[in-house]
């Protein structure tokens, strides 16, 4: 399910859809194709979160308002690059570079907020254990905890030789 729909697309691309209210079957782009790019946008969106630790975004949050343009602008770009536009020189700015700029811009500010203070739930995290007796005390004595699957040297070559230490040394 994407963030934005293709009416905020829309709202973006006005000179694409010329007469028409919205994107149709008969404009070009089509609404099927703009409705791909709003899933790929949102798949974008939601993999970079996850790269931050965060599920998908809940509706009616600031974070998911910036996520939802974001969308948006994905999906126009896209739509812009689907039109055959001429450039004039190499340092032309067309419209679907602008509305690149755009997402890359609203995926900073949406990566830099604090998601966990607007409402964005955190994916659960690999704990691999403390640095002090007292962590290691409380870890033990939590009954509800899941034991780890694995242990130290677990994975060790037993047919390997070990290292010898050298005692005498000054």
């Amino acid at each position: 399910m994407a963030y934005a729909s293709a009416s905020d697309v829309s709202a973006l691309t006005r000179n694409l859809i010329g007469s028409e209210t919205a994107f149709s079957t008969t404009t070009c782009p089509t609404l099927a194709q703009v409705n791909v790019w709003l899933t790929t946008g949102c798949a974008v969106i939601n993999s970079r979160l996850a790269g931050q630790g965060y599920d998908a975004l809940s509706s009616g949050t600031a974070p998911y308002e910036v996520a939802q343009q974001a969308n948006a602008c994905y999906a126009a770009w896209f739509a812009e690059r689907s039109r055959q536009n001429a450039r004039t020189s190499a340092d032309e700015r067309a419209r679907a570079d602008i509305f690149k700029e755009d997402f890359e811009s609203l995926m900073e500010i949406l990566l830099e907020m604090d998601l966990s203070r607007s409402g964005a739930t955190q994916t659960s995290r690999a704990y691999a254990g403390g640095i002090s007796l007292s962590d290691k005390d409380t870890v033990e004595s939590d009954t509800d905890r899941v034991t780890s699957r694995f242990a130290r040297g677990m994975f060790r070559n037993t047919e390997a030789g070990q290292p010898i230490s050298d005692t005498s040394a000054s």
